[in-house]
């Protein structure tokens, strides 16, 4: 038995990418990778990886932690512990014994099961920080980005319980505005660029953190005593 610490705020990040429904179930739910310290969610078209060093414990095997499990806990963290309130910045901890997981809340405890399966080698999606070549940034709300595609969706007539099914591409020039388009000629988005103080490196340097282990890291035999 072993116990982790991970963000909220993390695990809530985290529940918007993983899969639902999906026959593979292994997807369905929140990756805690103990070998490297990182939480990892994916459906298959996309993932969300986040540093959490209290994730690391050497000797203790990694943990898919299931949506309906993860809900129900994160249900439990409302009120001042609802997003964007001071008190939901707060870390979570999770039992772990065997299969068996117990999610402290603030009423009490979430109890599950973790997940079978193998979670994918997650590590091998992300470039190699020197692969990537030195760019310059363009930054915009990302609101007015996500606007763009409801956009597009609406001028589409579709549906919005479908309106993720629509593709559209975001095209950046060095710090000129970012162009949005679906493909078609008739519909078009401009968003002008923000001020900003990311750094060109900054995707290179994301991309190399995922790539090495987070410090220190105790053993699970420690935590367990």
């Amino acid at each position: 038995m072993f116990t982790l610490t991970v963000s909220l705020a993390t695990l809530r990040a985290a529940r918007t990418h993983t899969a639902d429904k999906d026959i593979r179930t292994y997807l369905c739910g929140v990756y805690l990778d103990t070998a490297h310290g990182f939480v990892v969610a994916t459906d298959g078209h996309r993932m969300l990886t986040a540093v959490e060093p209290g994730v690391r414990l050497d000797g203790a095997a990694p943990v898919i932690i299931p949506n309906d499990t993860l809900d129900a806990a994160l249900k439990q963290f409302a009120g001042e512990y609802g997003r964007g309130k001071p008190q939901g910045a707060v870390d979570v901890f999770i039992t772990v014994d065997g299969a068996q997981l117990a999610i402290a809340t603030p009423t009490g405890q979430v109890h599950g099961r973790a997940l079978d399966g193998v979670f994918p080698e997650w590590r091998r999606v992300i470039p190699k920080a020197e692969s990537i070549q030195p760019i310059t940034p363009t930054v915009c709300n990302w609101q007015y980005i996500a606007d763009a595609c409801d956009a597009f969706a609406i001028a589409r007539n579709i549906p919005k319980s479908k309106a993720g099914q629509h593709s559209v591409a975001v095209h950046y020039q060095g710090d000129s505005p970012a162009i949005v388009t679906d493909g078609s000629g008739d519909v078009l988005v401009i968003v002008m660029p923000m001020r900003h103080g990311i750094p060109a490196e900054a995707a290179a340097a994301a991309c190399g953190r995922a790539h090495v282990d987070t410090t220190p890291a105790p053993t699970a035999a420690a935590d367990a005593a």
